[in-house]
């Protein structure tokens, strides 16, 4: 999952947010963050959680293996990751209550009141994410497709994420069939992970 999805994960828990988004700027043990307060700590936990049970995840396997049978092999797992933000931005308000921009200000809100506690890569990250509007375009087929052309971009070898889009858009209901029980499962895993975790305790 993306931004968007391992934010909307956190929406009954705001406080993980931060912890959360910024979670892959923290390498290594969680030791190593330890003095770090509790919802940052927890984020970056949660967010471990959530990418090894997407990595396991039999629907995302297959999402990425059709992109694999359309020549797309390296970076199969990175359009899913991308592709599963816009299916669930498009169709929002079947996964939540609270207003799509409105939760987007939301994400902004805890990011900033955090800075102190995020790693310097992320923040950069961050203040780009915000100044071009990421999660502004992600419900726009057009936009997700220069996103991930300008992801493939970056990319410091040669890849087809920028055929992505065509093969997403041919494949459309399968894919987003496999999205959607995907989400479903996620959701369940997550909020029980939550209170095993007691990650819900400030």
């Amino acid at each position: 999952m993306n931004f968007l999805g391992h934010s909307y994960l956190c929406i009954e828990n705001e406080h993980l947010i931060a912890g959360n988004l910024a979670g892959d700027s923290y390498k290594g043990s969680l030791t190593k963050i330890n003095h770090l307060p509790k919802h940052i700590r927890d984020g970056v936990k949660f967010h471990r959680f959530i990418d090894n049970f997407t990595d396991q995840s039999n629907q995302i396997k297959e999402v990425a293996h059709i992109f694999q049978a359309n020549g797309i092999s390296k970076v199969a797992f990175i359009a899913c990751d991308i592709l599963i933000d816009h299916y669930l931005a498009k169709n929002w308000n079947q996964y939540s209550v609270c207003e799509y921009e409105q939760f987007i200000y939301k994400i902004y809100s805890e990011v900033d009141d955090n800075i102190q506690f995020l790693e310097t890569d992320f923040l950069f990250l961050y203040e780009r994410m915000k100044e071009y509007g990421w999660f502004f375009q992600y419900r726009d087929e057009n936009r997700i497709e220069i996103i991930l052309l300008q992801f493939s971009n970056r990319l410091p070898f040669e890849n087809d994420l920028g055929k992505c889009m065509k093969v997403f858009l041919e494949n459309i209901k399968v894919i987003e069939s496999l999205f959607k029980t995907f989400l479903n499962d996620i959701r369940i895993a997550s909020d029980q992970f939550t209170l095993d975790n007691k990650l819900n305790i400030l």
